[in-house]
């Protein structure tokens, strides 16, 4: 088990952390990384070690969180709560660990307060630079629209044969006078009958039905494609170029994401400078027991 200045870490924290560290890298190359195993619980555990070095700064510097702050914060929880039907017999027995979140909440705002000072606002300029460093947040990933027929390779006893059938159709559908609707109405051998695919986005190119599709002109017919152990043909009804949304569309957003970035950076500031000094060791439950 962790444990931060003598301050015993939940495993689950640390679980919850690994777990969303993997995710976060498994969606970021859409695969498995398994193997990184290792690596991501060392970020987690850096990473929660930090969260607890910071909040214990926030209770050294700021102990005692007045009761005229904290008292108008828990009413409106409380009448939050209320409104979601929590009972009061509920409420009164969650007070105690209401009240201790909030004083948190505010230590670690008033935490954040002092560590900007007078620089607690997000520039137009700063705005500019998170904006275009996070260019990729903001675009508006590429859609397109198909006609698609598909016939399973596993229900004909030929793949070569059901090859070549699938060609014939291509070369059918690419006639100046054909209608791919009646085609793939006519040759379609999936289960749903479903003929238009309607808008798909762009987020997988590497998928290879996405890659086909994505390549061609309105009105094209795409080559014979395989994909999940079938044979797929489609024709583009509809394209809509992807485009990067202007920053005056989102600027409200953008300025509290770079101001929220500011307010990290501090915090993991605050922490590189903590943890020379702290003691961060890993402690068995034995050793805890015999502490006890």
């Amino acid at each position: 088990m962790l444990r931060v200045n003598g301050e015993i870490v939940h495993p689950d924290l640390i679980e919850e952390t690994f777990s969303r560290i993997k995710a976060a890298a498994e969606q970021e190359t859409q695969g498995s990384c398994c193997e990184r195993d290792p690596e991501f619980r060392e970020q987690a555990e850096t990473e929660v070690a930090d969260s607890i070095l910071i909040a214990q700064e926030a209770e050294k510097r700021h102990p005692e969180i007045p009761e005229e702050e904290v008292k108008p914060k828990l009413k409106e929880l409380i009448d939050k709560y209320r409104e979601h039907g929590a009972s009061w017999e509920m409420l009164e027995a969650e007070r105690d660990n209401m009240r201790y979140e909030i004083s948190a909440t505010l230590r670690m705002e008033k935490l954040i307060d002092g560590l900007l000072g007078e620089d607690d606002q997000a520039t137009p300029k700063e705005v500019q630079a998170f904006y275009q460093e996070h260019e990729s947040d903001y675009r508006i990933a590429a859609e397109a629209r198909c006609l698609h027929l598909m016939k399973p390779v596993a229900e004909h006893k030929s793949v070569t044969e059901l090859y070549q059938r699938m060609c014939e159709i291509r070369e059918e559908a690419l006639a100046d006078d054909a209608d791919f609707t009646e085609i793939a109405k006519r040759e379609t051998e999936k289960s749903t009958s479903e003929i238009d695919l309607d808008w798909i986005d762009l987020d997988r190119p590497t998928n290879p039905f996405e890659s086909v599709l994505f390549s061609l002109r309105e009105g094209e017919v795409s080559p014979v494609m395989t994909y999940e152990h079938a044979f797929h043909l489609i024709k583009v009804i509809g394209v809509k170029p992807g485009h990067l949304t202007a920053l005056d569309e989102i600027r409200k957003e953008v300025e509290d994401r770079t101001l929220a970035s500011k307010k990290r950076k501090a915090l993991q500031t605050l922490a590189d400078t903590l943890r020379p000094d702290a003691t961060i060791d890993q402690v068995s439950e034995e050793e805890l027991e015999g502490v006890q």
